[in-house]
C-alpha cells in the first residue's frame, strides 16, 4: 500500500499518520481479510507495545475514511481489509475461507426493491455461504 498517498488522505482529514495507524495499513495490505487480532500480531511485530484497544480504535478511524472495509457474518468474527472498491462475499461455513467477488447488477435489483418499498439511499451487501472446494474434497 503506498502510505504516502494514504499520509495525504489522512492530513487533509482531522487525523495524522500515526506510527501506529501506518504499520495497521501495512498489517492490511494485500487484500486479505485479517481479523484484529492477526493484525495485532502483524503490527507487534514492528511495534511491541500495540494494544489491541489501539487496533480498534484506529480500525474504526480508517473505516470512517473510507480506507478499511470490515466484513462481518453471523457467527463468525469480524474481518477487515483495506480493498476500497465496492465488492461482496463468498463464505465458506466449514473453514471461514472469505473470497471477494463482483455482483454486477446487484445495485439495481437492490434500487428496484427499495424503492418498491419507498426506501432511498439505498447500499446492500451480499454473502454467499457455501463450502469452498477444499472442504468439499476432505
Amino acid at each position: 500500500m503506498d502510505t504516502r498517498g494514504v499520509d495525504a488522505g489522512l492530513l487533509q482529514t482531522k487525523y495524522r499518520l500515526t506510527k501506529q495507524r501506518a504499520a495497521i495499513l501495512r498489517a492490511l495490505d494485500g487484500s486479505a481479510h485479517l481479523s484484529a487480532e492477526t493484525i495485532l500480531e502483524r503490527v507487534r511485530a514492528e511495534l511491541p507495545g500495540v494494544s489491541l484497544g489501539t487496533i480498534y480504535r484506529t480500525l474504526d478511524i480508517l473505516r470512517e475514511l473510507g480506507l478499511v472495509q470490515v466484513f462481518s457474518h453471523a457467527g463468525y468474527a469480524a474481518r477487515f481489509e483495506a480493498v476500497l472498491e465496492k465488492h461482496h462475499h463468498l463464505l465458506c461455513t466449514q473453514c471461514g475461507h472469505l473470497v471477494n467477488v463482483e455482483a454486477p447488477g446487484l445495485a439495481d435489483i437492490a434500487r428496484t426493491i427499495a424503492t418498491g418499498h419507498d426506501f432511498a439511499e439505498v447500499d446492500c451487501a451480499l454473502t454467499i455461504t457455501g463450502r469452498c472446494r477444499t472442504c468439499l474434497l476432505r
